[in-house]
């Protein structure tokens, strides 16, 4: 992640291009009109809302005072009692208080960047950032500042896309992501899931093993993965004799979300590559690629290196291996002398694999990370952020592969979620 003094330079030499005027002409040309419409649609519920006021004679609005990342006090008004009381805010939007997507009311900035940004732009604190977006989808990608950057240098189209993002965020995660309880461990579907964010997952996976030749073992289990542990029972049981399972995916944040937990980030291990790369190279750690298609791994391997001045892949084996047997392979990891192994061989092979080579295996951790290398080779391209931001993902991988992600998606989405939220099956709770 890119310290402070660095995003603060970033900022300062970005904001000095920066017009004050676009951020104005946002608001004023979407803010105001957008507002307005919402408050015709609900007119029906805001006078509800005052009619129960007076009837209960009480104040027909509350207000609540905050604070954005700029030290700002802002007020927002709430209707005092009725449905969707919280509606009353698009008020302050359309005469001008505060803006659907603004500085953020979620968190703070330092004193340094506070006095650059205030001093180089004019804009309103937001019920939505783009911050927000991401604490929603659990996304780490991008600091505070970088985020802020981002939001305040884009043009109208980029504020409206970031006002129906943060809509679709809000249909989809709900509002209150703050409210939601927190847990070092949750139980998830009968599964031990860490609840950790994406700094917590690489602390652990780079951690030195207390005994020598404890390979630490960790699964990313996901909306198929726990598909296959509920029809696969022996899946279940090879998950669960992990050291560690981190959550990964919206379909994860929604089960959480269900028991009323938040999950703290999104642990997928495409997002976790560059930070566990950069955390190598710093503690002088190295790891090796074993798994996917002839070439795909060396091809993944060769891009990380020139990417991460200094990382060490200490050696890359393809998984489709008929000349050499497993005893074969898991020399050749030893002898590599790695720290950690990244096995990418697809579910519930991976996690196979590693299970029954985990006595034998001399790395401190090893990770099942499907189609990880995939990824990072080229061989296949990333969703664009704008999906990403709305932890939908998986519609990029469906169209890519139809045919081989349709049983995965369009038929095990919806069941996971009929499993979730009708059948009851999370079983979620705090650990």
């Amino acid at each position: 992640m890119m310290k402070t003094k660095l995003s603060l330079q970033s900022m300062t030499q970005t904001f000095k291009h920066y017009d004050s005027l676009e951020q104005e002409y946002s608001g004023t040309f979407i803010d105001r009109p957008l507002a307005l419409l919402l408050i015709l649609i609900l007119l029906p519920c805001f006078l509800l809302n005052v009619l129960l006021a007076l009837i209960t004679k009480n104040t027909v609005f509350t207000v609540q005072h905050k604070t954005d990342a700029l030290s700002r006090k802002v007020m927002v008004r709430n209707f005092s009692c009725g449905i969707w009381v919280k509606t009353a805010v698009l008020i302050d939007i359309y005469s001008g208080k505060i803006s659907f997507c603004g500085v953020p009311l979620t968190h703070r900035l330092t004193p340094d960047v506070q006095f650059c940004v205030m001093n180089q732009i004019k804009c309103k604190a937001g019920i939505f950032s783009l911050y927000d977006l991401h604490l929603k989808t659990g996304l780490t990608v991008m600091t505070k500042e970088q985020l802020l950057e981002q939001q305040l240098n884009g043009n109208v189209i980029d504020y409206l896309a970031l006002v129906i993002k943060s809509f679709m965020s809000v249909a989809l995660y709900g509002r209150a992501v703050m409210k939601l309880k927190q847990a070092k461990y949750l139980s998830l579907f009968g599964l031990n899931v860490k609840n950790s964010s994406m700094k917590e997952a690489v602390d652990w996976i780079t951690q030195r093993p207390t005994k020598h030749n404890d390979t630490q073992i960790s699964f990313f289990i996901n909306v198929n993965s726990i598909n296959l542990s509920i029809s696969e029972p022996k899946f279940f049981n090879q998950l669960s004799k992990a050291n560690a399972l981190f959550a990964d995916g919206s379909g994860m944040r929604l089960a959480a979300k269900k028991a009323g937990f938040m999950l703290k980030g999104n642990n997928n291990g495409t997002d976790l590559l560059p930070h566990l790369c950069k955390s190598c190279v710093k503690s002088k750690q190295s790891l090796y690629f074993f798994g996917a298609k002839p070439g795909i791994a060396e091809k993944a391997a060769n891009t990380l290196r020139a990417q991460y001045s200094g990382l060490n892949i200490a050696g890359t084996e393809h998984g489709f291996n008929k000349n050499k047997t497993s005893e074969q392979i898991v020399q050749a990891i030893n002898n590599s002398g790695c720290d950690v192994l990244l096995v990418a061989m697809g579910s519930p092979a991976q996690e196979k694999w590693l299970l029954e080579h985990k006595e034998k295996l001399h790395c401190h951790t090893a990770l099942a990370v499907g189609g990880l290398f995939d990824f990072y080779s080229g061989n296949i391209s990333r969703a664009p952020m704008w999906l990403r931001e709305i932890g939908m993902e998986w519609v990029w991988r469906l169209i890519q592969e139809p045919r081989n992600k349709f049983n995965r998606y369009v038929i095990g989405n919806p069941l996971f979620l009929y499993r979730t939220f009708f059948l009851g099956l999370v079983n979620t709770g705090e650990k």
